[in-house]
């Protein structure tokens, strides 16, 4: 299955979403015309299967339940994350596009799941964050499951995951930069 890039935009449309959940008073405006373009500059990536293939990731976040924050706030959020909301120690559902300068299996895209945590370890989160997890990744038409491991820091800004399959043996490796 060949990922196209009508694909691709739609995942990245996605993320135009919460538009339509907030009200039209000014700050919420004023908040999504921030955080909307700032999701159009994507995270880098090096995908390593015998061969290494370098490319660009887009993610989205639809569903978020954050396990570390205030009782009397709602713990779940979509789309739009708070940042204390996952370094505080959370649990994320994460939608990516990936897009590589070189060929893989004959393509040059690839979609992926990831089920993520994130468990505070310096200062409640804000300076280094536990990242573990699984994901599907999808590219060339085969399916790979993955385990994920990863550190986030600089008040959840910068994320280094690495995510490894064993059977066939794949590595990627990812520098995320997320912005609220």
């Amino acid at each position: 299955m060949k990922i196209s890039v009508r694909t691709i935009a739609f995942l990245f449309m996605l993320s135009s979403v919460p538009s339509l959940t907030f009200s039209q008073d000014w700050d919420n405006n004023k908040r999504l015309s921030g955080w909307l373009p700032l999701q159009a500059v994507p995270s880098v990536t090096l995908y390593s299967a015998g061969t290494h293939a370098f490319g660009f990731e887009w993610k989205v976040t639809p569903l978020s339940y954050s396990f570390g924050i205030n009782k009397h706030v709602s713990p779940w959020s979509s789309f739009i994350v708070i940042p204390t909301y996952r370094f505080a120690g959370s649990v994320e559902l994460n939608v990516a596009a990936q897009l590589y300068t070189s060929a893989i299996a004959s393509t040059h895209t690839g979609v992926s799941a990831t089920l993520m945590g994130y468990v505070p370890l310096i200062e409640r989160g804000e300076h280094l964050t536990l990242n573990l997890g699984l994901a599907l990744h999808r590219v060339g038409g085969e399916t790979v499951v993955f385990k994920a491991a990863g550190i986030s820091t600089l008040f959840g800004f910068v994320h280094l995951n690495v995510k490894q399959s064993s059977h066939p043996a794949i590595w990627i490796t990812s520098l995320e930069f997320r912005f609220f």
